[in-house]
């Protein structure tokens, strides 16, 4: 098991640096242009790996549905923006307790082209509102998006390794038996250990810290949404992009979930 373990680690582990140290360099410029950018790449790979998994073939209905989300925030802007991620946020609601209760919606699966779309805006558009029209006191908002990114692969590192090691007891066997509730606790202490240095110099206020720890859940929500959808589809990728990781789905699952959940628990707690 340890060799296996060592194994993996050492297969990932070379895209997880090349991956981390981008984000932080490109954050650390603090080029809106830049970062506009590369949202609008990753939110078009997330498309494209999306639509050769799905074997419903786009339609005008799915094109004019896909147009008007582009469309709507260019003449609403910041409002639209918000109603967007409260209604995705809404979406990660229902979908947990979905969860909670062992009933997976049948809705949930690649062939769904509307859901797609829907989900991946959704995470787009949080992450444009935070760039464009969040103001944090005292706090760079290109730091804050580094720590709600940076906790989320430290949720995923953290269950990876703790789940691999003493994992035993499965959270959710029907949709993800891999994944443990040692994982799940190990992933939240990776997170607390982070954001308890940051918080300890000041990096970040408490109502912050607090709107992390609210939202971190959902990291693992949208990693057993996107199992989901492997499962419905009977894959263990959803590409071969990123070495050792798969695809921009399942490198970027987490974070879809989280960054709604976390900007509207800062609009909220602000």
């Amino acid at each position: 098991m340890v060799k296996d373990l060592n194994k993996n680690i050492m297969q990932r582990l070379p895209a997880a640096l090349i991956l981390a140290i981008s984000l932080f360099g490109i954050l650390y410029l603090q080029n809106i242009i830049l970062i506009l950018t590369i949202i609008l790449a990753v939110g078009l790979l997330l498309i494209k790996e999306w639509l050769m998994l799905s074997d419903s073939k786009i339609d005008f209905k799915q094109m004019i549905f896909f147009v008007t989300l582009i469309m709507l925030p260019i003449f609403f802007g910041a409002s639209f923006l918000e109603l967007s991620i409260v209604v995705t946020s809404i979406f990660w609601f229902v979908y947990t307790i979905s969860l909670s209760l062992k009933k997976t919606p049948s809705y949930i699966s690649f062939q769904n082209n509307y859901l797609g779309a829907f989900v991946v805006m959704g995470f787009l558009y949080g992450l444009i509102y935070l760039i464009l029209f969040s103001e944090f006191i005292g706090i760079n908002k290109y730091f804050l998006l580094f720590v709600i990114l940076f906790n989320t692969i430290l949720a995923d590192v953290g269950a990876y390794l703790v789940g691999s090691s003493i994992g035993k007891t499965p959270l959710l066997q029907e949709i993800s038996p891999n994944k443990t509730i040692e994982g799940f606790i190990g992933g939240v202490g990776f997170v607390l250990i982070f954001l308890s240095i940051i918080y300890f110099y000041n990096f970040i206020s408490l109502n912050l810290i607090i709107a992390a720890m609210l939202s971190l859940p959902f990291a693992f929500i949208g990693d057993y949404f996107e199992s989901q959808l492997k499962r419905d589809k009977s894959i263990k990728d959803s590409g071969s992009l990123i070495p050792g990781h798969g695809g921009i789905w399942d490198r970027l699952d987490s974070h879809i979930a989280v960054v709604p959940i976390f900007i509207l628990a800062t609009n909220l707690m602000i």
